[in-house]
């Protein structure tokens, strides 16, 4: 296109200035001819005849006509003859202005020749002026060409120009091909390798083929696309192991944006606020935080909620961008069920240690006073018998108390050696015979053939299995059975105290080990248990690492079961 405009205008330039050329030329000779005959054939005769006489053939060109108009008569032709004979008259803007006395000039008037045929002429009128009357004109030498050699002239000139236009497109046509090859090609495969790698394909590789700009620009592509390429790696990386952690914590997390919109939730998140995927997708800000009890994210920071059977912590934190505005708020859930559940049985341990310890102290303190008061021997010897029997149950409850606490100093030594489990069992059976033959109860004991060697402390086994088998005997009615049965894995022996009692019910079950936990409270007291018993005997027996677990079913009786693991060294 440029070189399309540039040779259309320059083509009409060249047209305009070879056309002003041939008028000028044209003009030119017209007033030199015209001049000519007014010197030859005008000049000295006033009259019109004189002037036709005076009017000679020989000066005529054949490329040039010429006569001589009367501006008295109306134009009317005096000379040449060949005019004159036709009575031919002429009307032309040159011949008025030279009707005004100015030399007039026109180009493209069409009009007859001699032979009648239209052309185009090019025409000049000089005015001779009346020599009696300088202003007056009294002649006018009407001069004319014909423009049709001009006009084939600037055909010829025309047609070379547009030859040349077309041959100078051809040439750009070819130039520009072999240029967009070399130029515009590399340009556009590179534009669609950055479109590829605006769209996430950073891999690939742009090929250099030129050490021009366009060479340096691809290099340069191909150096930020692998440095984009190492930053998106490391960012990926990044949040991988972000997300990696994220959903792998114990911790609950809930991401919102400025606008209250859930951008982020793990999988902790959902099991902690009990709420499906879609309904906390779906749940605003705003409710999230009421039902949180975090109010409008500003007066409250924490809160913990119940959720069912969990107690959750939650707390907030605005998280800001660069520039320090805030972005949003992360909502971080903690499951406190153990802590809170920790501090209930430290609040509830406390009371009962306060109770326990309240009862033998005011039943001591109201027997002291009335001994103090004065009472007959027999009246004395009772309450001291119940003075001394408290007095016992409360050493029992420090004794054990202060056992438990070098459990969970970890103060407690243990004297380990290899004993024989076998033994130990039967030990315990005849320390509690006397009272099962009081209420006539059997102790039933399976033992293995062989001996059964474990690593332990040979008294703290005892105390537990001891422990085991007086509840059983206490809370077994009369004349019921209780049956040992020692069985053996290739790790472990696992010894089992079954009893036909009163059992425990289910809702009882997790709870029987823990301290000053008791099923029946005012008959345990009764019966002269602490509630720290199997308390101690689980922490005996985690220290042996072994197990105690428990089954009953509620009035059918139950079954405690040891886990002990098995010696290698053999009998000692």
């Amino acid at each position: 296109m440029l070189v399309f405009i540039v040779m259309i205008v320059s083509g009409t330039f060249m047209m305009q200035r070879v056309r002003s050329n041939e008028i000028a030329n044209a003009k030119d000779q017209l007033e030199k001819y015209a001049e000519l005959i007014y010197d030859q054939n005008v000049r000295g005769n006033d009259t019109p005849g004189g002037v036709k006489q005076a009017f000679s053939g020989k000066y005529l060109r054949e490329d040039i006509q010429v006569c001589v108009l009367d501006a008295a008569s109306q134009n009317q032709v005096i000379a040449p003859a060949d005019f004159a004979d036709r009575n031919m008259r002429f009307l032309d803007s040159s011949i008025t202005a030279a009707m005004n006395g100015k030399t007039g000039f026109s180009v493209g008037n069409r009009a007859v020749d001699l032979n009648d045929a239209v052309k185009e002429w090019i025409n000049c009128a000089v005015p001779v002026f009346d020599t009696a009357d300088g202003s007056k004109v009294r002649y006018i030498i009407f001069t004319r060409t014909d423009a049709a050699s001009m006009n084939s002239g600037l055909a010829d000139i025309l047609r070379t120009i547009v030859i040349m236009v077309i041959i100078a497109m051809l040439l750009t046509g070819v130039m520009g091909f072999l240029f967009a090859n070399t130029l515009t090609g590399p340009i556009i495969n590179l534009t669609r390798r950055a479109k590829q790698m605006a769209r996430g394909n950073l891999n690939q590789v742009i090929p250099v083929r030129s050490s021009d700009e366009i060479g340096q620009l691809t290099e340069t592509i191909n150096n930020m696309a692998s440095e984009l390429n190492r930053y998106i790696g490391n960012l990926n990386s990044e949040k991988n192991k972000t997300e990696a952690v994220l959903h792998n914590m114990t911790d609950g997390v809930l991401a919102y944006d400025s606008s209250g919109k859930l951008i982020h939730a793990n999988y902790a998140s959902y099991e902690l606020v009990r709420l499906g995927e879609a309904e906390l997708l779906n749940m605003p800000a705003a409710e999230m935080l009421e039902y949180l009890g975090l109010g409008d994210g500003a007066a409250s920071l924490e809160s913990t909620i119940a959720a069912g059977d969990r107690f959750v912590s939650a707390s907030l934190a605005p998280y800001q961008n660069a520039d320090g505005a805030v972005e949003g708020f992360v909502i971080v859930l903690q499951d406190v069920t153990k802590l809170k559940k920790l501090d209930n049985m430290r609040k509830e341990f406390v009371a009962n240690v306060s109770h326990e310890l309240r009862t033998p102290l005011t039943t001591i303190k109201t027997y002291t006073e009335t001994l103090l008061d004065g009472a007959d021997p027999d009246t004395s010897r009772e309450f001291l018998g119940v003075i001394d029997s408290e007095t016992d149950r409360m050493s029992l409850l420090v004794r054990d108390l202060l056992e438990l606490s070098r459990f969970d100093n970890q103060q407690l030594i243990l004297e380990i050696e290899t004993v024989d489990l076998n033994a130990v069992v039967a030990q315990c059976i005849r320390q509690n015979e006397i009272l099962a033959h009081q209420k006539e109860q059997t102790i039933s004991f399976e033992p293995p053939a062989g001996e059964c060697f474990i690593e332990a402390d040979a008294g703290r086994v005892n105390q537990v299995i001891t422990n085991i088998i007086s509840n059983s005997v206490k809370y077994s009615q009369e004349k019921a059975l209780i049956e040992i049965n020692l069985a053996e894995t290739p790790k472990y022996y696992h010894l089992h105290i079954k009893d036909n009692g009163i059992g425990i019910p289910k809702d009882d079950l997790p709870r029987i080990f823990e301290r000053f936990y008791r099923v029946d409270k005012t008959r345990s007291r009764a019966m002269g248990g602490t509630g720290l018993g199997l308390a101690i005997a689980r922490e005996i027996m985690e220290a042996h690492g072994g197990k105690i677990t428990v089954s009953s079913e509620y009035g059918k009786g139950t079954t405690m079961s040891l886990r002990f693991n098995r010696s290698e060294a053999g009998k000692p």
